[in-house]
């Protein structure tokens, strides 16, 4: 299957900002913008959180500016701060990247550690090689350790995501318990997405929390959705080609290095 045969059997569709209607349908993820052009430092969007929330209520993403990481919980917008405390994001705050979805999970896997990042796909019996559609996850457990990350807020004229990602400012939690939120994206979708696994974190109480670097999972429950559709809104800066995978071996070396 071709990458473009491929998005016509996933239903992605293109809208703009003004063909938005305040729905959400199950299995499908609402996302704004494409993480080429976030690769490329555009780091203003023009749809509001309070927008994102009417498309659905799991998620993550970023704020304008690159301002923190953005975890979306239980219809629940966080943002993890610089030094990756959590706070309330406010809904009038708008967002360069984010992905959601209406979760409507299938019954619940039990995961039992000691489990790492790295065996993630094999132990949901999900991989995403090969694969037809993207799963967005959420994992409840217990931690003995996870990695997070979170970045400072950008200033005009702002640099590539690399660039910004070399002052990633990264926090070790250890002994925690929280959620994990995310999503798989397989290859065709390159260019569209990040491809493989791309979750954060909350914890518990909702203070620590970012984009996950790594972790060491002891024991939790994981929910996956499969997706069956995509419908991504391009700001007017942005344009799309599918199929084109940008280069993410900069980034990749980033997040392995921390």
């Amino acid at each position: 299957m071709s990458e473009l045969e491929f998005l016509n059997a996933l239903h992605v569709e293109m809208v703009r900002h003004g063909e938005l209607r305040p729905q959400a349908h199950r299995h499908e993820l609402f996302q704004t913008s494409t993480i080429e052009a976030l690769l490329g430092g555009a780091f203003d969007g023009d749809v509001s959180l309070s927008e994102i929330l009417q498309h659905g209520d799991l998620g993550l993403g970023t704020l304008n500016g690159l301002d923190g990481e953005l975890i979306v919980i239980d219809g629940q917008a966080w943002k993890a701060n610089a030094d990756c405390t959590l706070i309330r994001a406010p809904g009038l705050s708008r967002t360069p990247y984010a992905v959601v979805v209406p979760f409507a999970p299938a019954p619940p896997i039990a995961l039992r550690g000691p489990l790492a990042y790295a065996a993630l796909g094999q132990a949901l019996g999900h991989r995403l090689e090969g694969t037809t559609r993207p799963v967005a996850v959420r994992i409840d457990g217990r931690f003995a350790h996870i990695r997070v990350r979170s970045v400072r807020r950008q200033r005009h004229p702002y640099p590539s995501l690399a660039e910004a990602l070399a002052e990633q400012r990264i926090s070790d939690l250890n002994e925690v318990s929280g959620t994990l939120v995310g999503f798989g994206f397989p290859d065709a979708l390159g260019g569209i997405e990040m491809m493989g696994w791309h979750l954060h974190f909350a914890t518990d109480a909702r203070t620590r929390g970012g984009h996950v670097l790594d972790f060491a999972l002891r024991n939790g429950v994981a929910h996956l959705d499969d997706a069956a559709e995509l419908q991504v809104e391009l700001p007017p800066a942005v344009d799309v080609h599918p199929g084109a995978a940008p280069d993410l071996n900069t980034l990749r070396r980033l997040e392995i290095d921390g």
